[in-house]
């Protein structure tokens, strides 16, 4: 097995970088969000990354034979937590590591946060933005620690962690406990 790139957003673990995604194009429709995405390797396009929103799989239709080639060897060579994954796994990681790149960036420039929650495998669950510096919640003082718990402890399913991008790695997100202090509440009442 070669060495493997993991992929910091998504934690996708790539035999290499040189595919990139350039664009992506999304739709929302009544069933779903169909997407378009080009893969390039350096200027030259590899093939293009889709899903018809409706339910279906999500597939890669090569520029030409090398393309097919060399996004089967990719694909092949990828792993999730150090297991194999399908090609299908492999293209929407691809995807949400672009997305959420996009994403992570603009954040950056309004100086607020995106938070994803993790399921007890490691799964994200969501992907929000907090309108608070990721900073503040990476060194945990954001003066309304507890306000945010309490609207984060409202998402369902209700992840087992927070985790808060610091512009290079995700890190968790310290909450303060806010079921204890509602139980304190209902005693008292």
């Amino acid at each position: 097995m070669t060495n493997l790139t993991t992929l910091p957003l998504t934690g996708l673990e790539v035999p290499h970088t040189r595919y990139r995604i350039t664009s992506l194009q999304q739709v929302t429709m009544s069933c779903g969000v169909a997407f378009s995405a080009n893969v390039r390797q350096g200027r030259a396009l590899v093939g293009v990354i889709e899903n018809d929103g409706c339910g279906g799989g999500t597939w890669f239709a090569p520029a030409d034979r090398t393309g097919r080639q060399g996004m089967a060897e990719f694909t092949r060579a990828c792993r999730w937590k150090g297991e194999p994954i399908g090609e299908e796994e492999v293209y929407d990681h691809l995807i949400d590591e672009y997305d959420l790149a996009r994403t992570a960036k603009r954040n950056a420039r309004k100086r607020s946060s995106l938070l994803r929650g993790l399921d007890a495998d490691g799964y994200t669950e969501h992907i929000i933005e907090a309108k608070v510096p990721a900073v503040w919640l990476a060194r945990g003082d954001y003066p309304y620690m507890g306000q945010l718990a309490r609207e984060l402890s409202g998402h369902q399913p209700a992840p087992e962690v927070w985790q808060v991008w610091d512009g290079e790695q995700w890190q968790e997100l310290v909450l303060p406990d806010t079921t204890s202090s509602a139980s304190l509440a209902r005693r008292s009442a």
